[in-house]
């Protein structure tokens, strides 16, 4: 059975195999939660195997759950395929396999099982500890005694981790991300469902002085701060008031721990409300019980701690009630993506904040690198952007002296802004960096000419580039010159580079940069550009 890609899903493939072709290292691709990473790997694999029948693949996840779906998956999308799965808790040791499913603690030790494999996939790639040697580290080094010429891939909805940045790094198992997809385009090309953000009431909460473990909340002072009947039950009458109002039907609630699960469902009993909830030592024949129930509507909510961050596909949950502040923002992203599948009936997720969340990482349907000033509606809770003036969710208009407050704030932060551009003018000295990779990238912007994203990887450093193909005459040929400079093919159009040029074609020319900080932003002040006759020159 041949299968079909959407757009992005085939771009994403398709930079794989370039990465894996025309690169040495360990690439990595990005798709949001819902966004089809299943399909993408069958197409994938379908592919490998049409090419080269006899390679051998295996994938590997941190969850007995996800290698049982992985698994399943695949067998029900491409059913022509090889498939073995290798879980103790499943009990399944299946090794002759061409494509094996792997729990990552059942293979840890146990790399002399397995043939040598040509390809590791790595589901849920944020999970890799990015210092130390740990069990993927160990297990990875392993299988290279026994394939030197072993290839790495992860997969992942957040590509970095609470408080050691990036997962990719030349240093790091996986190196460089090879496709990226942003939540914001694919919910505006109809491919994942619009969400909403709400603040939930939660003003009996105090989070100041909150300890900190590894760069998160430490979980023993968040529950003596999060888990008071007061803050329960405010949050629980918020939540059940709001969710009747929006005839929610399928609502996740992620807590804190058991106890605070057991608190919340104690709560909603008062309002009438059975809600279940999954924990991580629920049995699994319970738990696939109450995953059913929940899929099929038996009953409106659904409660856990951390079960459902991560491989959790319910398309009917049109509401993510967050009970649980977090500083990872991988963690946030995670519980607002269990609401990001299409459903029929269903006109958005409604995401109800009780942590500050919203405020403390933003928007996730916002690219990186764009910094959105927050209001919240006075009417329904709903945080939107200040710039839209009015509630997108009820049409209430920021207030004349909210908005006046704004402007004021923005005012200081333009002030504060230009000073300290000003001093770093002065105190910045320019210094070149190594080019170690370049990624090109559709850069969209409402009410702009699209562009293309030329983002130069520097160690842990990212500078960018725009290069304005598609716009005015001036524009277009300041980036053509651009090209003719550095010995690259002249693109005609935005969408004529994406196709035809890779992101190795300019790291082989661009060899270093030199930046200086203006303000906050790096710029660039030269290029160490690499001639066809083997010098470099500098422009």
């Amino acid at each position: 059975m041949k299968l079909t890609a959407r757009p992005y899903q085939r771009d994403s493939i398709d930079a794989l195999n370039s990465a894996l072709r025309t690169r040495d290292d360990n690439p990595c691709i990005v798709l949001p939660t819902g966004a089809g990473k299943s399909l993408v790997m069958a197409i994938t694999l379908q592919e490998w195997f049409a090419t080269v029948p006899t390679m051998r693949v295996m994938v590997l996840a941190h969850r007995k759950e996800l290698v049982e779906q992985n698994a399943a998956e695949l067998e029900g999308i491409a059913p022509g395929l090889s498939v073995g799965v290798y879980a103790a808790s499943l009990k399944r040791r299946d090794t002759l396999q061409s494509i094996t499913f792997a729990s990552i603690d059942s293979v840890a030790k146990r790399a002399e099982d397995f043939p040598p494999q040509d390809v590791l996939l790595i589901d849920e790639a944020h999970r890799i500890p990015v210092k130390g040697e740990g069990k993927y580290r160990k297990f990875i080094d392993a299988m290279k005694e026994r394939n030197p010429g072993l290839r790495v891939v992860g997969l992942t909805a957040t590509p970095y981790r609470n408080g050691s940045g990036p997962i990719c790094h030349r240093d790091h198992i996986l190196n460089h991300v090879c496709y990226e997809a942003n939540v914001g385009d694919l919910i505006r090309d109809g491919y994942l469902s619009p969400i909403r953000t709400c603040e939930g009431d939660h003003s009996s909460l105090d989070l100041s002085n909150v300890k900190k473990t590894a760069g998160e909340f430490n979980l023993k002072d968040l529950a003596l701060r999060v888990d008071k009947a007061e803050v329960v039950a405010e949050a629980v009458k918020h939540m059940v008031a709001t969710v009747r109002r929006e005839q929610r039907n399928s609502i996740i609630v992620f807590c804190i721990d058991i106890e605070h699960c057991k608190h919340v469902a104690g709560e909603l009993r008062r309002y009438g409300i059975d809600a279940p909830y999954i924990l991580g030592s629920t049995k699994m024949k319970d738990r696939e019980r109450l995953v059913d129930e929940f899929k099929a509507g038996k009953f409106q909510f659904l409660l856990s701690v951390d079960c459902f961050f991560e491989g959790f596909n319910c398309k009917r949950t049109d509401c993510v009630a967050m009970l649980r502040p977090t500083q990872s923002k991988g963690l946030w992203v995670q519980a607002v993506g269990r609401g990001l599948r299409l459903f029929n009936g269903k006109p958005d997720c409604l995401v109800l904040d009780y942590g500050d969340n919203i405020m403390r990482h933003g928007p996730i349907d916002l690219p990186e690198d764009v910094e959105v000033k927050l209001a919240t509606c006075g009417d329904c809770s709903n945080v939107f952007s200040r710039a839209v003036k009015c509630c997108p969710s009820c049409g209430w208009e920021i207030p004349p002296v909210q908005r006046e407050m704004f402007a004021a704030e923005a005012e200081r932060e333009r002030v504060m802004h230009s000073a300290k551009a000003a001093a770093g003018m002065l105190l910045n000295k320019p210094r070149w960096m190594d080019v170690n990779a370049v990624t090109l990238r559709l850069h969209r912007k409402a009410g702009k000419v699209d562009s293309v994203r030329v983002e130069f990887h520097c160690g842990m450093t990212l500078v960018k580039h725009w290069l304005l193909l598609d716009h005015d005459t001036y524009s277009s040929s300041k980036a053509r010159k651009w090209l003719v400079d550095r010995g690259l093919p002249v693109y005609t159009s935005v969408a004529e580079m994406l196709e035809k040029c890779e992101g190795s074609q300019v790291s082989a020319v661009v060899s270093k940069l030199m930046v200086r900080y203006e303000g906050k932003y790096l710029k660039i002040a030269a290029w160490d550009i690499n001639t066809p006759g083997g010098n470099s020159k500098i422009i």
